[in-house]
């Protein structure tokens, strides 16, 4: 970095621009708050103008001159000329407010400089270790050099399994190095999060990107396309893009999640972390990163809706320059009806034109006649041998019924497998019912049906006493994630 690059640095980047406003520990403290002290990606608009309103009132208590503008002109003000908040539109037309990549980066310097309980060495420098040792291991495409690394790993664990069975004592951290770590996962969860600010804002930049090729006149949808379709192709190609990909793929597995979450409760269930875990960010960071990873996914769905506004608008737009034309052509016609036009400037068609209507098509007929086999009659059987009964005891099984059954069996609990709503909701129309449950789970991204699991559920013959125990993929229901709070519109 040389002084012509921290200038323009100190006089552009709005991180650092934002440190030196007189504004300054208003807005750091209050987006501290309102976002970092409560573990939100997003914020309702109409939520955050509240805080803000109540805010700036305990603060007029003690100094009644200071920030007399309204809180709606401040929030205006961090969006539209810091650019420290961004304001967008969320579900049911409600407006939701998240931080900036700049603002991200403000927070964290900040919280960088806070007194934390202490600074922890052995952790870092064993996490430096093992990463040097993973990618050495990992980078060589030698099969002895592979299998050299395996082995001493395994050599070091069976060191350790021959130790514990000869003494019967188990090696473990001491109360300092759970707590160093713990800090130093804490940490990175922290920074995991701040950068998904900028992620997303690299998905926006791109949909940005298409809305100005579509202000350029004389512009072709096919040269638009192909730019943004390359742009796209090689933001996820790109090492940033490939990460989060591989990252989405991992939380986005029911069994990963799941052994996140439990590793996370086994974690904070540990003594030697009393009094630091209140105020961690790893208790909830599965949901954190889903609504995160939400936020990012939404951005390059924006993108590709983009491009279809973009394909259909100039759809549109060449359906209406044909029938412009027509009508020109259709009045200069009637202009020179009673004057036309010499007959050497039109072709002669020495036959009728061959005018070939869809509307004049016939019908489509089969080709094969059926024909009525010639067979011998019998005397029909007895009612009881021959019963009419199952042409009137039809039933139909209702799909929104058992959504709503769903739904009601997850409003206490995240998710919920298809056996646990057959014993909460019994199933009374046999294999029919079972089915839509089947269909519910395909259906929807939400849920999800594994087959290389299996489950039993009791199902019950229809008309009968009997019962009989199915086996069938393991299906798991999960509840939609939603924002903490919805945003109000300005």
């Amino acid at each position: 970095m040389d002084y012509a690059q921290v200038k323009y640095d100190f006089d552009n980047a709005y991180s650092l621009r934002l440190l030196r406003l007189p504004q300054a520990p208003l807005i750091i403290s209050f987006l501290y708050q309102q976002f970092k002290q409560q573990q939100r990606v997003t914020v309702a608009y109409q939520d955050l103008l509240e805080n803000l309103e109540a805010d700036l009132e305990s603060i007029h208590a003690n100094a009644p001159n200071q920030f007399v503008r309204p809180p709606k002109e401040y929030l205006d003000q961090w969006s539209k000329e810091y650019h420290l908040i961004r304001i967008h539109a969320g579900g049911d037309a409600i407006w939701m407010v998240d931080l900036s990549p700049d603002a991200e980066r403000a927070l964290r310097w900040l919280e960088e400089l806070r007194q934390r309980p202490f600074v922890g060495t052995e952790s870092r420098f064993l996490g430096i270790v093992a990463t040097l040792r993973e990618i050495v291991a990992n980078s060589s495409d030698d099969p002895d050099a592979r299998l050299a690394f395996l082995r001493n790993q395994q050599a070091e664990l069976q060191k350790e399994i021959d130790t514990i069975e000869r003494t019967g004592r188990v090696n473990r951290f001491n109360e300092t190095q759970i707590r160093e770590r713990f800090l130093q996962a804490n940490e990175n969860a922290l920074r995991l999060l701040s950068d998904f600010a900028t992620i997303e804002q690299n998905f926006r930049d791109l949909a940005r990107t298409i809305q100005e090729a579509m202000l350029q006149p004389n512009v072709k949808k096919g040269g638009v396309l192909g730019d943004v379709l390359d742009a796209d192709e090689a933001l996820e190609s790109s090492d940033e893009g490939r990460s989060f990909r591989a990252f989405w793929q991992f939380l986005l597995q029911p069994d990963q999640k799941d052994a996140l979450q439990q590793l996370i409760r086994t974690t904070y269930a540990l003594p030697e972390l009393n009094g630091i875990t209140y105020s961690s960010v790893l208790i909830n960071m599965a949901r954190r990163l889903l609504d995160a990873g939400q936020k990012i996914v939404a951005s390059n769905h924006q993108l590709a809706e983009q491009l279809r506004r973009m394909l259909d608008e100039q759809v549109i737009a060449e359906s209406q320059r044909v029938r412009r034309l027509c009508a020109e052509i259709k009045q200069m016609a009637f202009q020179n009806i009673d004057n036309p036009p010499p007959s050497e400037n039109f072709y002669e068609i020495e036959t009728d034109p061959i005018i070939q209507l869809p509307m004049d098509r016939p019908l489509w007929e089969p080709n094969i006649t059926p024909k009525i086999m010639s067979i011998e009659l019998s005397i029909g059987g007895t009612d009881e041998e021959y019963s009419l009964e199952a042409l009137f005891t039809q039933f139909f099984v209702d799909g929104d019924v058992l959504r709503n059954q769903v739904e009601h069996l997850l409003d206490t609990r995240e998710e919920a497998t298809l056996q646990e709503v057959a014993e909460q909701f019994p199933i009374k129309k046999g294999m029919a019912e079972l089915l839509m449950y089947l269909k519910i789970a395909e259906d929807s991204p939400l849920h999800h049906v594994d087959i290389s699991k299996h489950q039993i559920v009791t199902v019950p013959f229809v008309n009968h006493d009997e019962t009989a125990f199915i086996k069938i993929p393991f299906v798991r229901f999960r509840r939609k994630i939603i924002p903490d709070k919805k945003d109000n519109s300005q």
